[in-house]
C-alpha cells in the first residue's frame, strides 16, 4: 500500500497526516477463526496509520460516502472527518478477524448532529453476527449499545440511553467486553448494559466509523468535524 502526506487543518498541532492514498481491498472469508484465537490482542497508539492492522473503506454509506481521505494520523491521534458543507465520513476495520476478549477505545466525538461513531464489532453476512456501540455525534449524551444474531433483520437486543458527560468536549473510555454468551458495554470502566443471550458467538472484524445514517436528518457540518480516537486496544479473553 502506498502512503502519502496530508495538512488536515483541523488536526490536533496542525500536524503532518498520512494517507491511505490507494484503497485496500477487503479481507475475505479465508482469515479463519482458529487464525484469530491465536492473536493475544494489540494496543495501537497510532503512531502511524499501519496498514498490517488496518483496512481503510471506501464505499457508499447512510446519506453520503466513507471516503479513505477522510481517515488519518496525526500527532498520535487517529482523525476521522466529517467534511464541511458534505454527508461524507471514514471507516477503517481490522485485517484481522478477533474473538472474545475486551476492545476498548478512548475517544472523543465530532459535534456534528445527525451524525454517528460507531464502535463495533461485525462479520457477514448481515443480521448474523454484530455488536455495536453507536453514539451520536452531538452534546445529547446519547448512545446506543445492540447485538445481531441468528440472522434475524431486527438486533437481538437494543437499547438506547444515554451517558453521563458531553462526548464531544473530552475524551472517554468505550468498551466492549465480549465472553462466550455474554457481552457487556462499559464507559470510563462503569457498566452501561449486558445481556446474556442472544449474542453472537463468532470471531469478528473490529471497526470504527463516524457517518451519516439515512434514519437521522441529514445535516451537514458548517465546518469540518472530527472523531478522535487516542488508542484502540483489544485484550484476549
Amino acid at each position: 500500500m502506498r502512503w502519502g502526506v496530508r495538512q488536515f487543518p483541523g488536526m490536533p498541532g496542525g500536524g503532518r497526516i498520512f494517507l491511505a492514498a490507494m484503497v485496500v481491498v477487503v479481507v475475505g472469508a479465508g482469515v479463519s477463526a482458529a487464525a484469530a484465537a491465536r492473536s493475544n490482542g494489540f494496543r495501537d497508539d497510532f503512531a502511524t496509520l499501519d496498514s498490517s492492522r488496518w483496512v481503510v473503506s471506501s464505499r457508499p454509506f447512510g446519506y453520503g460516502t466513507l471516503d479513505p481521505s477522510n481517515v488519518a494520523v496525526a500527532n498520535g491521534q487517529l482523525g476521522i472527518r466529517l467534511p464541511a458543507g458534505t454527508r461524507d465520513g471514514g471507516e477503517m476495520r481490522t485485517r484481522s478477524l478477533y474473538g472474545f476478549g475486551t476492545y476498548r477505545a478512548l475517544m472523543k466525538l465530532a459535534n456534528a448532529p445527525s451524525s454517528l461513531t460507531a464502535f463495533f464489532l461485525y462479520k457477514r453476512p448481515d443480521y448474523q453476527q454484530e455488536i455495536d456501540i453507536e453514539l451520536f455525534n452531538d452534546p445529547s449524551g446519547k448512545v446506543m449499545f445492540s447485538t445481531w444474531s441468528g440472522g434475524s433483520t431486527t438486533p437481538t437486543h437494543t437499547v438506547t440511553t444515554q451517558l453521563p458527560f458531553d462526548p464531544t468536549t473530552s475524551y472517554h473510555e468505550y468498551a466492549i467486553d465480549y465472553r462466550s454468551g455474554s457481552v457487556r458495554f462499559l464507559v470510563d470502566g462503569t457498566p452501561m448494559q449486558s445481556w446474556s443471550s442472544g449474542v453472537p458467538r463468532s470471531s469478528m472484524y473490529l471497526y470504527l466509523n463516524a457517518w451519516f445514517p439515512s434514519w437521522l436528518a441529514g445535516q451537514a457540518p458548517t465546518g469540518d468535524r472530527y472523531t478522535y480516537a487516542d488508542w484502540i486496544e483489544y485484550t484476549s479473553g
